[in-house]
């Protein structure tokens, strides 16, 4: 079942800081391929009321990136209010491995953060959900 937005919630302000200064230095949006890793407002759960997943996908994608997400709870997502729908990746390990960046923004136990970490060019990591391998990781970067 598809959840729908019509007013996007609050955004941690590090999160923002952090997505606008990785755009400025060029590290992940400006035409790059985004996944984004949970839309829903918190772990295992499939409501996306209050979560900060839309409206970062609308930031990055005016930022000028290319945003693709997955969540096993969510299949489909639109936000009303700024008015972009978008479908949960099926393949989440090919899609991994084809996005310039991926941004954990739930932080679900379904994910399998090694071969994530693994696989990805990159990973922002917005809830310590790599844990020790990702603070051991050139590849991940931690809010």
């Amino acid at each position: 079942m598809g959840r729908s937005l019509k007013k996007g919630p609050f955004i941690d302000p590090k999160l923002l800081k952090k997505i606008e200064a990785m755009n400025d230095r060029g590290k992940i949006l400006k035409g790059s391929k985004v996944l984004v890793l949970g839309v829903a407002y918190k772990p295992d759960i499939d409501d996306v009321r209050e979560s900060p997943a839309m409206d970062v996908i609308g930031l990055m994608q005016k930022k000028g990136a290319i945003v693709e997400y997955h969540d096993p709870y969510i299949p489909h997502v639109h936000h009303e209010y700024e008015g972009w729908k978008m479908d949960s990746v099926k393949d989440l390990m090919k899609s991994v491995k084809d996005a310039d960046a991926v941004v954990v923004i739930t932080n679900h136990k379904d994910y399998d953060y090694k071969a994530i970490i693994e696989s990805a060019r990159f990973v922002f990591d917005s809830r310590n959900a790599t844990g020790k391998l990702g603070k051991n990781s050139e590849k991940v970067e931690r809010l």
